[in-house]
């Protein structure tokens, strides 16, 4: 029933990324919620879940927004990886920190990823102009978001679960 409610909420964010977010920029950027929703998926719930979730809103995201589902996968697949390494790495970050790096990371390669297909179209592709004007104020923008929606998932009791698939099963005894 999670994983059901889980693969409704990752629809709800996008189609609630192409029609409300849109409406509401902040500095010519847009929140991702789709991003957002993926993060709160890996961070609170199964890693199993968070990899269902991410083709689903590839898929929902790709055809609802008119940009390709691959592509679209290809930006938010490199969250789960990243969410895993910094989990298992022997650096001492808390869970909020290492839910705040894994979004920031996947926002910067998301926007990262859409520049670059713009710059295929046409557009201005300078350096400074990329950095400057997309990408690190949406990474600010990414992580002012998760602010407002992790903090009061704690404060509510939502414990932040591990990334690390468990060891064994069926596979084990191959």
């Amino acid at each position: 029933m999670k994983g059901f409610l889980a693969i409704l909420a990752t629809v709800f964010a996008c189609v609630w990324q192409v029609t409300v977010a849109p409406l509401f920029p902040v500095g010519g950027l847009t929140f991702d919620f789709v991003l957002l929703m993926l993060v709160v998926i890996a961070a609170f719930g199964t890693p199993r879940r968070a990899m269902v979730c991410v083709p689903v809103a590839a898929l929902a995201y790709g055809f609802l927004a008119d940009r390709a589902p691959g592509l679209v996968l290809l930006a938010y697949l490199p969250m789960l990886p990243l969410g895993v390494y910094l989990e298992q790495s022997g650096v001492p970050l808390n869970h909020f920190a290492q839910t705040a790096l894994a979004m920031v990371a996947t926002g910067a390669w998301v926007r990262l990823l859409l520049v670059l297909g713009a710059v295929l179209g046409g557009a201005d592709g300078s350096a400074g102009v990329v950095l400057l004007d997309f990408i690190l104020p949406g990474i600010f923008l990414d992580f002012a978001l998760l602010c407002v929606v992790y903090v009061p998932l704690r404060l509510l009791g939502w414990s932040g679960q591990g990334m690390s698939l468990q060891r064994g099963g069926y596979y084990s005894s191959l």
